[in-house]
């Protein structure tokens, strides 16, 4: 969705990220040079917007929801906050 929504080639993409291992910022400088040093704003509220919006599917939510020992009760539905526990997890499980 993100690389689709920034025009970016995803094997180009892909590529840089495994060649280079970049930090945040050079990963976001390396964008903004692909992107010609600017990226369209109305192109970056509309990814946004849909980013918000979107809730992964069931099976992916209870996943996500298991894995950090939470009950799937419906309170926590959009792919935000569940991508958020999942990297927690992730780098909790990382450390030990």
């Amino acid at each position: 969705m993100v690389l689709d929504g920034l025009g970016l080639d995803k094997d180009a993409t892909l590529a840089y990220i495994s060649d280079n291992s970049p930090t945040y910022p050079q990963f976001e400088a390396w964008v903004l040079e692909q992107s010609g040093g600017s990226l369209d704003r109305s192109a970056v509220a509309e990814l946004n917007a849909a980013i918000a919006g979107y809730n992964h599917d069931d099976d992916t939510r209870g996943s996500i929801l298991g894995a950090s020992s939470i009950d799937d009760d419906g309170s926590i539905l959009d792919a935000v906050n569940l991508n958020n526990l999942d990297d927690w997890y992730e780098l909790h499980a990382s450390l030990g």
